[in-house]
């Protein structure tokens, strides 16, 4: 063909060739154009029909095509060539390169992935608005030229005669990875939300550069994913991805056409209602703490009673009928409450031996554990959110709990995802659902993003940066952390990574981080500037994933523990038996260690044992601690003052053989150890 005249067309160039037609360059009149010549076989039976048929109404469609990024119809025709006829579509000629070049030769960033993504939309709706399909919508077919626009290509009458070709062989039209589930099944009998799909692929692929189903190994295993299993959320690939976009990928890729967006203005919704992350402003944060409730009533009303207050609480919803009065004491009071909604306990089957979980309404109601494939439908996610949402809501209050669940089983030390959604990408999902939720019914309160991991993931470097990564790129007011198995028993390496990933996470959103079930070193963590930890009254001083894993009470029934300042330690005593308490207050330093608050003056060690006792001594003590390192205007005098106490424990246990070993001790020498550490991280900063 090259050299031939074509009614004033002369071809100057080879293009392409695809499946039923052969694209050339051609020049009239001295301008440039591209035309696309089929042969008129494949068409004939359309012609036979008359003026009716559906190749003039796509012409006449095409010809009204007007978009900056499409490539606009110029001409058609006829002509015979050696006895064979042959129909030709003249339109504009592009300069520039397609996206599937552009992709594998350079990275492309968000702002200009998500300018191209808009073009492509305003194209599409213009070759939509006439009733035009494109059916083969891929990077190869979308042209970026060098003012930074695109023009979409290779549509309308091509692929109506590709269309019509296809009736009797009953071949796939279309590139494999941009095809729709309907479009593997179904060729002919598709609507233009099946360009939708390919929008959704193609989107994902600018901004990850990879695509939605990972390594395929053939085309037979590529149909399937497409058809049947759910593409790879792109928290794989960009953890921080805005939620609305992420939303809008997943409604692009539904495998129900009527699941998808109904319209280019149902699309462009997603990305004009972008939640940009806002920054609070830098400021330091008040030291504070959470008391953990669990049967705690008479120890509120009579710490009240006696002049004192609580000013932040979390009340477990799983005890929400069981101690209704304490609900209501504290909802009566003005204090700061964070329910918790037990969607941690969930995830393992005990919890159908708890009266209280399984009467929530976000239980499984068959007694199986809660599994990631329960919310793998962006349905059924949205519905759990509700109800866990809804279930803190009626309690009328100010800060709602997003679900979350711990990262990983007792043997997998790892959150950042492979090709596989776990449950601490699932936690990011519906911490941004949660989000949209609660901005769907105009909430004005706070909302937590709680995440539970263990605390060997802290010290993965790789692991640790993607933990930070993601948790600061996250739409919530304040962060709730829970690590399993930070205790006493921590190692340097444990405590370091763990203070120094919830204080990064602090720093650098400016939003507050909750210390989720820490004990005593939770004052190291305030002294260096975090905003507030969790303890229970007097117990429950670390998390551990075990106390999910066992159906009985035992957790529960525990010694009493009595909370001693002096040694930065709650101590276990034995109820009948406190010979351990008789044998210290007898010391040495047995004065230097008597408390003489009013719950304890004066008091012989047998009637320090009562529980209600030893948590109001708890509860005295640790606000009197709180309310102490609030005075000290700057982090050096905290840090100073937490050493000093450090020191002064060690001498204390020095003083205390053979009531205490030295590896009573040990935690001392590792705080210690940490909050150098720390200093030396700090003035390096």
């Amino acid at each position: 063909m090259i050299g031939k005249n074509i009614n004033g067309y002369e071809i100057i160039g080879f293009r392409g060739k695809g499946s039923f037609g052969t694209v050339y360059k051609c020049q009239k009149e001295n301008r440039t154009y591209a035309i696309k010549i089929f042969t008129i076989d494949y068409v004939l039976s359309e012609f036979a029909k008359g003026q009716n048929n559906r190749v003039t109404g796509e012409i006449e469609a095409l010809k009204k095509v007007h978009s900056d990024y499409v490539a606009g119809y110029i001409d058609d025709g006829s002509f015979w060539d050696n006895g064979w006829e042959y129909i030709y579509v003249v339109m504009d000629f592009v300069e520039g390169q397609d996206l599937e070049t552009v992709m594998n030769n350079r990275k492309i960033e968000t702002d200009e992935a998500m300018k191209i993504f808009g073009q492509i939309l305003d194209g599409i709706e213009s070759i939509h608005a006439q009733k035009l399909i494109h059916r083969d919508l891929k990077p190869a077919n979308i042209y970026l030229l060098d003012n930074g626009d695109i023009k979409i290509l290779d549509f309308g009458l091509s692929k109506l005669i590709d269309y019509t070709s296809i009736t009797n062989t009953g071949d796939q039209l279309g590139t494999p990875l941009y095809m729709s589930p309907e479009q593997i099944s179904d060729s002919k009998n598709i609507d233009y939300r099946s360009d939708y799909y390919a929008m959704g692929v193609i989107l994902f692929q600018l901004l990850t550069e990879n695509t939605p189903y990972g390594a395929i190994r053939s085309r037979e295993e590529l149909y399937y994913k497409i058809k049947a299993e759910p593409p790879i959320s792109i928290r794989f690939f960009i953890p921080t991805i805005n939620n609305n976009i992420d939303n809008l990928i997943m409604a692009l890729l539904q495998k129900e056409n009527y699941k998808r967006p109904n319209s280019i203005q149902d699309i462009k919704t997603y990305i004009e209602q972008e939640n940009e992350t806002t920054k609070m402003p830098a400021k330091s944060f008040s030291p504070s703490f959470y008391v953990r409730l669990y049967d705690d009533k008479s120890v509120l009303k009579q710490f009240y009673e006696d002049g004192y207050t609580v000013e932040n609480v979390i009340f477990p919803i799983n005890y929400q009928d069981r101690q209704k009065n304490l609900l209501k004491f504290i909802k009566s009071s003005d204090i700061n409450i964070i329910i918790d909604p037990a969607t941690m306990r969930l995830a393992y089957d005990t919890y159908a031996d708890v009266k209280g979980l399984k009467m929530l309404p976000y239980a499984p109601k068959d007694f199986g554990r809660l599994q990631l494939e329960d919310l793998e439908n962006y349905e059924d996610k949205k519905e759990y959110i509700r109800k866990v949402v809804d279930e803190q809501l009626k309690h009328g209050v100010k800060t709602v709990v997003a679900p979350f669940h711990t990262s990983n089983n007792s043997t997998v030390v790892k959150i950042k995802m492979d090709i596989n959604e776990n449950w601490f990408s699932l936690d990011v999902k519906l911490l941004e659902e949660t989000k949209a939720y609660l901005d769907s019914i105009n909430f004005e309160g706070k909302l937590v993003g709680g995440f539970c991991i263990k605390a060997d993931i802290l010290t993965d470097r790789k692991e640790r940066e993607y933990f930070l990564n993601v948790l600061s790129g996250l739409h919530c007011d304040m962060y709730w952390i829970y690590v399993d198995s930070i205790n006493e028993n921590s190692n340097v390496s444990q405590l370091y990574n763990y203070a120094t990933a919830l204080l990064d996470l602090q720093k650098s959103t400016n939003k507050p981080v909750i210390a989720g079930r820490i004990g005593t070193f939770g004052l190291i963590l305030l002294a260096f500037g975090l905003y507030a930890f969790e303890s229970g009254v007097s117990r429950f001083e670390s998390f551990y994933e075990e106390l999910y894993k066992d159906a009985s009470d035992k957790p529960y029934r525990m010694p009493v523990r009595y909370y001693i300042p002096e040694l930065m330690k709650t101590i276990s005593v034995e109820r009948k038996n406190p010979i351990r308490i008789e044998q210290l207050l007898h010391s040495e330093v047995g004065q230097d260690i008597t408390c003489h608050c009013q719950y304890c003056e004066g008091m012989e060690p047998m009637l320090l044992m009562n529980d209600l006792r030893t948590k109001k001594h708890f509860l005295y003590r640790r606000n009197e601690e709180i309310q102490l390192l609030r005075k000290m205007s700057t982090m050096e005098e905290r840090v100073a003052y937490m050493k000093g106490r450090i020191e002064n424990a060690m001498e204390y246990y020095k003083s205390l053989k053979p009531i205490f070993i030295d590896d009573d001790s040990k935690y001392l020498k590792t705080w210690s150890e940490v909050i150098e550490k720390l200093q030396e991280r700090m003035k390096e900063c």
